[in-house]
């Protein structure tokens, strides 16, 4: 009975102290998109740049990443692989990390005139 007691009390205790997921959590990683309009989307992101490509069309872009706070950051589109998408070069987006669910983050990317929300899935 006091092994029974001692087990139920370290979950207890590690259960309590169980650590939440932090925007530090986000920071790097490859990511895969909920809305089903970004199915194809995959990001990689690393400390300083972001990759993200859509192979069923073929089109890479790469950002550069800069973190503005532990869950905020921009990125600036410095690379596409379609010249059609030149225009894109130097185009900046803040975005925001708004709510953690487990593997799952809601961004807000703001732009000018753009506010999206989009949830990001963290597969690796």
């Amino acid at each position: 009975m006091k092994q029974i007691l001692m087990i139920v009390t370290l979950l207890l205790t590690l259960t309590a102290f169980a650590q939440e997921k932090k925007c530090s959590d986000f920071k790097v990683g490859e990511f895969t998109y909920s809305d089903p309009d970004y199915a194809d989307l995959i990001t990689i992101r690393t400390d300083s740049f972001q990759t993200d490509s859509y192979p069923k069309i073929g089109l890479k872009t790469v950002s550069k990443v800069t973190w503005l706070t532990d869950c905020k950051y921009e990125i600036e589109y410095v690379e596409v692989s379609d010249p059609k998408m030149e225009s894109l070069i130097g185009v900046k987006f803040v975005i925001e990390i708004i709510k953690i669910n487990d593997n799952k983050i809601l961004c807000r990317t703001k732009s000018e005139d753009v506010i999206i929300e989009k949830e990001m899935i963290k597969t690796q």
